[in-house]
């Protein structure tokens, strides 16, 4: 059985205050400002405009864009560039945006939070690793088009596990090679038992209820505001 429930459950709010305290004081919104700004390695990005919306100084920007181990990045000649074949590690899940088409790390629960930033959509494929199914959705910055096999689910685990993470926050953070490696996505609720075992406390989410979180609604927001994105998701026209 699954243990996803409804948003106004005081225990699901607890955990889900645990993960606020982690998106607004843990994440680095930088990291997937790159990820937007330069649509997941489709263009550079000159590292003046990444200082311009992260309200830092170049030279800052361009420190921190070297020691991120997740999104793999370069700087030259002011612009930083993402290019996911840079990564140590082997690729989890594959991503086509446009022609595009390439893999790449990071946890299951991290799509949620690039997703909204990519043009013109997203779609992501894994395999399950409890039942060997092909999963693929598709997003847009609106929200989720498709889900197959329709009971996916993305598993989460609580944020008193992601801070044993050494170095969280920080650029030198290793949870892509640690914890990130134990949050893939999951093709049913019954196949991440397992998971849920091996995690307590941890939760399962369908994708649509993960994608209509708070926490992930209230990320776009930033997002959308640090980014000048309008409501339709579309960026401003400040060239690239």
């Amino acid at each position: 059985m699954s243990n996803i429930e409804h948003e106004n459950d005081l225990s699901l709010a607890n955990f889900m205050s645990g993960w606020r305290r982690l998106i607004e004081n843990a994440v680095m919104p930088e990291g997937f400002a790159v990820i937007a700004l330069t649509n997941y390695g489709e263009r550079p990005v000159p590292s003046a405009r990444l200082a311009e919306v992260s309200g830092r100084p170049v030279s800052e920007v361009e420190t921190l864009a070297r020691q991120w181990g997740w999104p793999p990045t370069q700087v030259k000649n002011g612009l930083i560039t993402v290019n996911p074949e840079r990564s140590l590690l082997a690729p989890r899940r594959q991503l086509q945006i446009g022609d595009r088409r390439f893999g790449v790390t990071g946890c299951a629960p991290d799509v949620f939070l690039y997703a909204p930033l990519i043009r013109p959509s997203l779609q992501v494929e894994e395999t399950c690793p409890a039942t060997g199914k092909r999963i693929r959705l598709v997003f847009t910055p609106g929200g989720v088009v498709s889900i197959d096999p329709p009971g996916t689910v993305v598993p989460v685990p609580p944020s008193q596990e992601v801070d044993r993470v050494e170095g969280m926050g920080t650029p030198e953070c290793n949870a892509d090679a640690t914890l990130c490696a134990e949050c893939p996505f999951y093709s049913s609720a019954e196949a991440a038992q397992r998971w849920l075992a091996a995690h307590p406390g941890g939760r399962v989410f369908s994708v649509r209820e993960a994608w209509d979180l708070s926490v992930h609604r209230e990320w776009r927001d930033r997002m959308s505001a640090l980014l000048n994105l309008d409501a339709t998701g579309t960026r401003d026209a400040r060239p690239q």
